[in-house]
């Protein structure tokens, strides 16, 4: 059986953890928005497939890289840089400062290859797969002239025999190594940005001073406090009961770099102009529905700063307003250090986590608190007296 003081202290905890890690995780998208973190952890995917290049790169430059800004180069004589140049990328950029795009589908990765492959001067009725053959053959794109990198071409001609040189069939294969390549790239994503979580959940400790060994002191001194924390916490679940869905679209949203491809009814039946702009449309409708959101992540922060934050750093007196330092002013700030890394390390476990955990505990706490008033009312009743009958 829980004891009732110990799980109000980690219902309290959690119910802090949960505040912050939303906050750091409407920064990390933040971040993520305005240096386009998915736009070049989505070109090193397309790099690693289409170049030979393949060094391992330490933890931290990766990071940051993702911090660099997003150019243009001006030699296209790579097969990457010619890939980015082709209309149906370049034009899916946001602006200049944002030039490459966050997300492309399997469908547009394959066109786009086929077209480098047959060269841009092809008319209607022309046979491409002796273009396609000829560049497989002289080992460079029939647009642009790149040459292809000696892996690349050796995979290229792989599937290029088992499609038995149709078009469709090729196509399909090129979607599923772009889909496997993909799955993998969402991988060095969730890395790389947990990562950055960790060092945006220090920051936010050090800031408002959350000190996770000065909260559970407070809080396990304190009945009182551990009520009223608690009660925001139950609070906070009833005002927000859909967060655990809305968390986990976002970070199934948060971990891809791909974009889902949507079935057009009449895509078999369009020519190949129609369709090229229905697949351009599909990858700038998922680019302008992240723009949308990112416009609307400073509004949901200040209101979680003014709000729910407010109101758990008013009660259990967080902030440097309030710091207090008892001996050595050094062993105050090494103690604090410790607390906040802990805290920074559990708001790296993210706000998903947190909920439902904070869910979890609130219903066992439930159950412990309809065990303890049965035994109260059992007690009571065996405690009354017991009226005799004569007769």
């Amino acid at each position: 059986m829980f004891n009732s003081s110990v799980l109000e202290v980690v219902i309290g905890l959690v119910f802090i953890y949960l505040l912050y890690s939303l906050l750091a995780t409407i920064i990390q998208e933040i971040l993520a928005s305005t240096f386009s973190f998915r736009a070049k952890i989505l070109e090193r995917a397309i790099s690693r497939m289409l170049e030979d290049e393949n060094v391992p790169t330490p933890r931290i430059n990766s990071i940051l890289h993702l911090f660099k800004r997003t150019a243009n180069a001006e030699n296209s004589k790579s097969t990457t840089e010619t890939f980015y140049h082709h209309p149906l990328i370049k034009f899916l950029g946001e602006n200049k400062r944002h030039s490459k795009p966050s997300y492309i589908t399997r469908e547009t990765f394959s066109k786009v290859l086929i077209d480098l492959l047959r060269g841009d001067q092809v008319k209607p009725g022309d046979d491409i797969k002796p273009l396609i053959q000829k560049a497989l053959d002289d080992n460079k794109t029939n647009w642009g002239g790149a040459e292809i990198s000696a892996e690349t071409l050796s995979y290229l001609k792989s599937i290029w025999a088992d499609a038995q040189g149709d078009i469709e069939k090729f196509k399909e294969l090129l979607g599923n190594w772009f889909d496997d390549t993909m799955d993998r790239a969402s991988g060095w994503y969730k890395k790389n940005t947990q990562f950055i979580l960790f060092f945006i959940g220090l920051a936010l400790a050090i800031t408002f001073n959350v000190d996770t060994i000065k909260i559970a002191g407070k809080l396990q001194k304190d009945p009182k406090l551990r009520e009223q924390l608690v009660q925001q916490a139950d609070a906070f679940i009833k005002a927000h009961p859909d967060l655990d869905q809305e968390l986990a679209s976002q970070k199934a949203e948060l971990e891809t770099i791909k974009s889902e491809s949507t079935k057009n009814p009449d895509a078999a039946t369009a020519d190949s102009i129609s369709k090229t702009q229905y697949l351009a449309a599909s990858d700038v409708k998922k680019y302008d529905s992240l723009i949308a959101r990112r416009d609307t992540l400073l509004n949901r922060a200040e209101a979680l700063i003014t709000r729910d934050i407010k109101n758990s750093n008013d009660l259990l007196g967080l902030g440097w307003k309030t710091y207090e330092c008892i001996g050595c002013r050094w062993e105050c700030y090494l103690m604090s250090l410790l607390g906040w890394v802990i805290t920074a390390l559990a708001l790296s476990l993210g706000a998903p986590f947190w909920y439902d955990v904070l869910n979890k505990l609130m219903k066992v706490r439930n159950s412990v608190a309809s065990s303890t008033s049965d035994d109260k009312q059992k007690q009571q009743d065996s405690n009354a007296p017991k009226i005799k009958r004569v007769g």
